[in-house]
């Protein structure tokens, strides 16, 4: 009797979950070291590379990679977890999409504004895939709002969406420099502004499905 109740208690005590203190940090220096990553990388192609930011600059490499990362990270959870699918699908969806936006230029080749045609297919396939699979969308969603990482998406998807493109208006840096503009700095400040914004979304990413991914799967 005595030795099932030691064993008891040593299973409690090995189930105890971390201090939020401790996971807090945890999540703050992560953050802080993919933020210093991006920004090194910005540094490292004005300073060592290019000198500038253009069409297939690392910097933009980089955009792409994260973006790939994170929709990469949501269809994962679609394919592991069955009771998450229609609302896993249609992130990952959302953000293949704006990966093919990102790599317009590569579409082009093909033909100028064939972007919107992969584009709009994915996106047709994944709104009739969650409508039909009601069950694995709406609950789902609505869960993953209550979820901690939410509001960082949310504040990456506004820096990327809004931000970004207001900060980065010719007009801004042309009224800055007036007779000295540079299009390049203009470029910088505005590619600069969407990685960070990018790092936020796959970081909010990882923080919500890692966890999915690592639970036993239906």
């Amino acid at each position: 009797m005595q030795s099932t109740l030691i064993k008891t208690e040593s299973t409690q005590t090995e189930v105890q979950p971390l201090h939020p203190l401790i996971v807090s940090t945890a999540y703050f220096f992560g953050l802080a070291l993919l933020l210093a990553f991006s920004a090194l990388v910005i540094h490292l192609e004005v300073t060592q590379i290019n000198g500038s930011i253009g069409e297939d600059s690392l910097v933009e490499c980089l955009q792409e990679g994260y973006l790939l990362i994170t929709a990469g990270l949501f269809a994962a959870v679609a394919i592991k977890r069955s009771e998450l699918r229609g609302f896993a699908f249609l992130v990952s969806a959302f953000f293949f999409i704006i990966l093919i936006r990102e790599l317009d230029s590569l579409f082009d080749q093909i033909h100028h504004g064939f972007w919107k045609y992969p584009a709009w297919l994915l996106a047709t396939i994944a709104i009739g895939y969650a409508h039909s699979h009601k069950e694995t969308s709406i609950d789902p969603l609505t869960n993953y709002i209550s979820h901690k990482s939410y509001s960082l998406m949310l504040a990456g998807i506004a820096t990327l969406f809004i931000f970004a493109r207001i900060y980065g208006m010719s007009d801004l840096w042309q009224g800055v420099m007036q007779e000295s503009y540079i299009r390049s700095v203009k470029n910088l400040a505005e590619e600069g502004m969407e990685l960070l914004a990018y790092s936020l979304i796959m970081f909010a990413a990882g923080w919500y499905c890692l966890p999915e991914l690592l639970k036993k799967g239906k």
